[in-house]
């Protein structure tokens, strides 16, 4: 399931990288993505959400494809709605179609929290958000979806 998921992703984003000699600027959707990451941490679930289409869509396991806003909402709610975690990203490259209206931000993340403990948890991971312009040019996310780093062994 992760490599036909991993395979579906890579050929959506080689359909959208712009050919050689198109002069396509990735760094607006750089600063979109800044900007979905610095709305979600000021602002939890409503941040997040502002950054959506309706009909955006993400990949779970075992689970259906996800589809809507609404959807999307009650997948991040509790992880987003709760004040001992911290959620924050970084986009680490960017591509902008021939057309210009869609794009990609590949990038990495990092959730923050404690255990029982009180001792700090750090899980990470490497993300692809598809980004489609609207009419008002701004960038909305169309499609979403992350992959965990394996945890580092124990000492």
């Amino acid at each position: 399931m992760r490599t036909i998921f991993l395979a579906s992703v890579t050929l959506l984003i080689l359909a959208l990288v712009p050919s050689a000699g198109t002069p396509a600027n990735p760094a607006a959707l750089i600063k979109a993505d800044q900007t979905f990451a610095e709305a979600t941490a000021a602002h939890g679930l409503e941040g997040f959400l502002s950054f959506l289409t309706e009909d955006v869509s993400t990949l779970r396991p075992d689970r259906p494809v996800l589809s809507g806003k609404k959807a999307l909402a009650e997948v991040w709610a509790p992880l987003l709605n709760n004040p001992a975690l911290a959620v924050r990203w970084q986009p680490m490259t960017a591509a902008i179609s021939n057309s210009a209206d869609l794009g990609y931000t590949i990038g990495s993340y990092e959730i923050v929290g404690s255990d029982d403990q009180g001792k700090r948890v750090v899980g990470t991971g490497k993300y692809v958000t598809i980004w489609r312009k609207q009419r008002d040019r701004s960038w909305k996310v169309v499609f979403d979806a992350g992959v965990p780093d394996s945890p580092s062994p124990a000492p």
